[in-house]
């Protein structure tokens, strides 16, 4: 191609058109912590962006009930005390929404972990003591479970006409020498809380 002097060549402009960006990932790790008549759920997201969540409870013969955040956790309300209900979790963006999570399920109304666990070597055994759930609304325990691992070995406590529920029992029948992990549960009228957090004991 000849050019005349002082005349500037014109270049073809190239059009590239902009595909769609991705849906985001489905959320992950979805636990739940039960309150009176709601759920509290938490999650994990790989993906990164404006993302919105909704959390969805259902269970048989309920009304399916929801929770919108920005964040990864939110909380479900207007459930029904002691009915189990399947949670999941859906993230969207203006790209698309993604699959749901894989549920996790959780009985309403039930007691929190009990806190400040401890756990005392003993003979063959564990001393443990620990504090209450923290206050729901309703978790009223009539009784609590200290469970040790391996093994299951376990004590409890219940809730009389007079008194309720000791907080202090000693777990029997352990291997001295050997390492156990301790958790207590809380009971109530509507079922058995998560455990607590895990202790650590040696018994003598």
């Amino acid at each position: 191609m000849v050019l005349a002097l002082g005349t500037v060549p014109v270049l073809a402009s190239a059009s590239y058109a902009k595909g769609p960006g991705s849906a985001p990932a489905s959320p992950t790790a979805v636990l739940l912590i039960s309150g009176n008549r709601s759920l509290s759920a938490s999650w994990s997201e790989s993906s990164t962006g404006r993302i919105t969540f909704v959390a969805t409870a259902s269970g048989a013969g309920r009304t399916t009930r929801k929770c919108t955040s920005k964040t990864t956790r939110c909380k479900i309300a207007s459930l029904v005390n002691g009915a189990v209900y399947d949670v999941t979790v859906i993230a969207s963006t203006t790209s698309g929404t993604s699959s749901p999570s894989s549920a996790a399920s959780a009985i309403v109304g039930v007691p929190g972990a009990p806190l400040s666990v401890h756990a005392r070597p003993v003979v063959a055994a564990a001393s443990v003591t620990w504090g209450p759930p923290k206050a729901s609304g309703v978790a009223n325990p009539t009784g609590y479970m200290a469970t040790a691992s391996p093994g299951g070995f376990s004590c409890s406590t219940v809730k009389t006409i007079l008194a309720s529920p000791a907080r202090t029992c000693q777990i029997p029948g352990l291997t001295p020498g050997t390492s156990y992990t301790v958790t207590v549960t809380a009971t109530n009228a509507y079922g058995t809380g998560v455990p607590s957090h895990a202790v650590s004991v040696t018994p003598s």
